[in-house]
């Protein structure tokens, strides 16, 4: 069972290296898809550091790719070099074991939900800080389910 110690961050760049090669490929939308999930995986390793403007990270966060996906009905599983059903191999975390099973176009769906929910987030509350919502939770939930969606996508068997 991978450990969030395994997840380290020689893996983590070596998860955004995969993202920008595999975004050079004939196929517009998948590259504008893997591009976005590395965007965004780039703005999420800020998530927890000091002095970060909170509403500036969730203005960020983008799911434009995905939205252009959906309207030019994009088959989202074939993001998948490998399986296409998250395996439990992939696992990190007891949390996670409700992904275990699901297709790309699951991840997909439940990712751009999430990021939408953190987009409306600074316009119902005036101040994060003190929101009855925790935050940084919901940022680092968003990040490991990015980390193991593209985990499961680069998996080649």
């Amino acid at each position: 069972m991978p450990d969030y110690l395994q997840i380290s961050v020689s893996t983590v760049k070596d998860l955004l290296q995969y993202f920008t090669d595999r975004s050079k490929s004939a196929d517009n939308l998948r590259n504008n898809i893997l591009r976005e999930f590395r965007d965004n995986l780039k703005l999420l390793e800020h998530r927890n550091k000091a002095g970060v403007n909170s509403i500036a990270l969730l203005q960020k966060l983008s799911v434009d790719a995905i939205g252009k996906a959906y309207a030019d009905n994009y088959k989202f599983d074939k993001l998948c070099e490998g399986p296409k059903q998250l395996p439990a191999s992939l696992i990190m975390h007891k949390a996670q074991q409700k992904y275990v099973g699901w297709t790309a176009t699951q991840f997909i769906y439940n990712i751009e939900g999430r990021i939408n929910d953190l987009h409306n987030l600074p316009n119902l509350y005036s101040d994060l800080q003190t929101a009855p919502i925790n935050l940084a939770l919901r940022l680092d939930n968003l990040y490991y389910q990015l980390l193991l969606f593209g985990l499961f996508i680069s998996k080649k068997s």
